[in-house]
């Protein structure tokens, strides 16, 4: 009786433990379309993974759309007048508030921010501007970051109090600069200016301004951020080093590594997005079957995203991921664009916690000893 109780428990444990690994299983996800044929680009998630935006083709033209597991994928617009044309870029924590480019009533591309209160309001430009863009947003949705265009190059930083505000240029170069990411507390810009070196990937703080991180080793001089920790601590991006076009991380501590790329083919790998700690890294890479999504941290290396979905169970037919952009903040959760059965598509992608595998096995191995011990 005692053995046939503990078998009970451990097959009633073994069970909740699957269940656990099922709620977490590896999975790819298609966002579908607006128009046909299918035709949809996702560059940003929320820090929950809840929420993804991008492009999408659609009757009216091409327009930023936004994708949840309830609501499937969605046009929020575009703003009002001019030509029909939207894109978003990145979106708040929470999934509340979404940022990107629009077409306004003068014809002229500028940077919106969109709430479901609100809608999409467009944020202006900086003086001498024609065009703007908005590229990343804060957790909370308060600020945002980006770049105008069109006689005035350059990075800006927009809060509901101060309006846009540019960021300046790195010394030594031309007037340019773009601005590319925001760290979650908005604490840290990072983007790219023309320096003294040539294009240079750079951190902005209030206090400090903006500051130049150099290159990787050899080869020519080229660096540009792209995506930076919730804390501003690590920045992730592209630079040059004697092997090519390479993706790196920098942080203050250590300088900027390079991260290497993806076997076969042509050198050429760029970083675009990573979580909240910096120790997860996706983005796009070159590979023996051409240009591949990755995945990065510091214990497997740079590794082909479809390799590690499909290791995982996770049936790929008729997919082939191109590029991550977007990861949340806990890791586990990608998104990119991909070709499928021959057409352009977002993705978002789960992958389930290290040892989610390992603790799926002693499930089984418990149940399957629970058995052999009452038969």
């Amino acid at each position: 009786m005692q053995l046939r109780h503990w078998a009970f428990l451990l097959a009633l444990s073994s069970a909740s433990m699957i269940s656990s690994v099922t709620a977490t299983a590896a999975s790819l996800t298609g966002l579908g379309g607006l128009g046909t044929p299918i035709n949809t680009f996702a560059f940003g998630v929320s820090a929950d993974g809840s929420t993804v935006v991008g492009r999408s083709s659609s009757p009216a033209g091409q327009v930023a759309a936004v994708w949840t597991s309830s609501t499937g994928l969605q046009s929020i617009g575009d703003l009002p007048g001019g030509q029909f044309s939207s894109i978003a870029n990145d979106v708040s924590g929470d999934g509340a508030v979404v940022v990107g480019q629009g077409n306004d009533a003068f014809f002229l591309n500028e940077a919106f921010r969109y709430d479901s209160t609100n809608g999409m309001v467009g944020l202006g430009f900086l003086s001498g501007a024609t065009s703007s863009q908005a590229n990343a947003v804060t957790g909370d949705g308060t600020k945002v970051v980006g770049q105008t265009g069109g006689g005035r190059n350059e990075a800006f930083l927009w809060d509901g109090t101060n309006g846009m505000q540019g960021l300046g240029d790195l010394p030594g170069g031309a007037a340019n600069s773009q601005a590319a990411d925001i760290s979650a507390n908005g604490s840290i810009v990072v983007g790219r200016s023309i320096s003294a070196n040539g294009v240079e990937a750079f951190v902005w703080d209030s206090t400090n301004g903006m500051q130049g991180l150099g290159d990787l080793p050899g080869g020519g001089f080229g660096s540009f951020a792209s995506g930076v920790s919730a804390d501003g601590t690590i920045v992730a991006g592209r630079a040059t080093s004697a092997s090519g076009l390479e993706a790196m991380i920098w942080s203050s501590a250590n300088g900027m590594q390079g991260l290497g790329d993806l076997p076969g083919g042509s050198f050429f790998s760029e970083a675009t997005d990573l979580s909240a700690d910096g120790s997860v890294v996706v983005g796009r890479g070159s590979s023996a079957a051409g240009q591949r999504a990755f995945i990065w941290d510091a214990s497997n290396g740079m590794r082909d995203l479809s390799i590690v979905l499909a290791s995982l169970g996770v049936d790929l037919t008729g997919w082939t991921l191109t590029d991550a952009s977007g990861i949340s903040a806990d890791g586990l959760t990608i998104v990119g664009t991909g070709t499928h059965n021959g057409l352009t598509e977002g993705f978002i992608a789960v992958i389930p916690e290290p040892g989610t595998a390992l603790l799926m096995g002693l499930g089984l191995a418990g149940l399957a000893a629970s058995k052999r011990r009452l038969g």
